[in-house]
């Protein structure tokens, strides 16, 4: 399997609802700090010295915050409060907002095709709409496993990780929709043209790019203000002195280092940004958790009608409550609305308990096939938050 469509897949696997048995549902006492870290070592210990942040936030107030393990490898560097991560698919509901903002305003309609926007220039245009786009509906097939694309990405023979990518080239893989509107499958693809109908009506990338920098403004507290210093879809120069390194655990059990494995000199180019709209940000656990607040708990992002449908499950998800670019999840009871990611070695796990006003965020520079450690820390600490004493 091309190794870009993991994000799809082990997404797509999170979304499932996870029940883990717990006596107390209340908000945790006053020793929360010291039993998060303790669960966050607990979990992290699992898989070595692997670089982890991790964040709980409640209506805006940074609650508690933990980190451990190494940024880079070699030559050894440790992770940081301000150390950055690829988000992955967790960007999915970072992007999600922005489009919904967008029906807001009137500038997208949810159930108008495509075309309307993009022309033909998209296979399936004048049949599919954002809502099946959104909600996974779409039915188009990844392009990322299409031979026009394939070998464009790891560890395909056309890889290069400085070259920058276009729209144009992702389209050569993108073929007409099977069965639009009828049925749910996870689409990195339909989440790519998703970031293309946002440029062609902001006029522009580099117009998408400020347009929603601006939007995630609304998202900062005055202790915490957003910055693209911990969330960004930029690849520069400052992202680049404190990005981690991501890592995956070989069959054999040595990491492969996905900066230095194909020859990067910078960022490599794949792993967030414009036209990968499937996984375009990047940030620290705070920045990644400070959106999510602000669209669950504080509001400030998106107006209630439109959370609600936002989260609300679409008929076609069935055993996977997924919504529109979130799922829910329940752990000690609680239900958690959020999104999960895995690409390039790196992992990340974010959910708020609306119930509570309580959100955490994970993020992680170790990958493994057997297991998905942002995933196992955050339900970790979900489960402790869950619990008073």
């Amino acid at each position: 399997m091309n190794r870009r469509m993991w994000r799809g897949v082990l997404a797509l696997a999170l979304g499932m609802a996870v029940v883990v048995p717990t006596t107390a549902a209340a908000m945790p006492g006053k020793d929360l700090g010291k039993r998060m870290d303790e669960a966050l070592e607990r979990a992290a210990s699992q898989f070595g010295d692997a670089g982890v942040q991790a964040v709980a936030i409640h209506n805006g107030r940074v609650v508690w915050s933990g980190k451990r393990g190494k940024a880079i490898n070699d030559p050894a560097k440790r992770v940081t409060s301000q150390t950055m991560f690829t988000y992955a698919s967790l960007s999915k509901l970072i992007l999600t907002t922005f489009v919904l903002h967008q029906v807001e305003k009137g500038v997208l309609d949810l159930d108008k095709p495509i075309s309307a926007y993009v022309g033909d220039e998209v296979a399936g245009s004048r049949v599919v709409t954002v809502r099946m786009l959104l909600t996974h509906t779409g039915g188009y097939p990844e392009l990322y496993g299409d031979p026009a694309t394939a070998s464009l990405f790891p560890p395909g023979d056309q890889y290069k990780p400085d070259r920058p990518y276009t729209f144009k080239a992702l389209n050569a893989g993108i073929r007409q929709p099977v069965d639009p509107g009828k049925k749910f499958e996870y689409s990195n693809t339909g989440y790519i043209i998703l970031g293309h109908v946002l440029a062609k009506t902001a006029g522009g990338d580099e117009a998408l790019v400020r347009a929603h920098r601006n939007f995630l403004r609304r998202a900062g507290t005055p202790q915490v203000p957003m910055t693209d210093d911990i969330v960004t879809m930029e690849r520069t120069q400052r992202a680049l002195n404190r990005f981690a390194h991501g890592y995956t655990r070989r069959e054999d059990g040595t990491l492969e280092d996905y900066f230095t494995a194909y020859g990067a000199t910078g960022i490599p180019t794949d792993l967030y940004g414009l036209p990968f709209t499937d996984g375009a940000f990047a940030g620290t656990a705070t920045g990644a958790g400070l959106v999510l607040d602000a669209v669950f708990a504080r509001g400030t992002l998106l107006r209630p009608e439109t959370v609600q449908m936002m989260v609300k499950p679409s008929p076609q998800s069935g055993d996977t409550p997924y919504g529109m670019g979130t799922s829910q999840r329940t752990v000690a009871t609680r239900t958690w609305q959020g999104h999960g990611g895995t690409y390039g070695g790196f992992t990340s796990m974010a959910a708020t308990d609306r119930a509570r006003g309580l959100t955490i965020a994970v993020t992680t520079n170790h990958h493994r096939l057997d297991k998905h450690p942002a995933t196992v820390i955050w339900e970790e600490l979900a489960k402790t938050a869950s619990t008073r004493r």
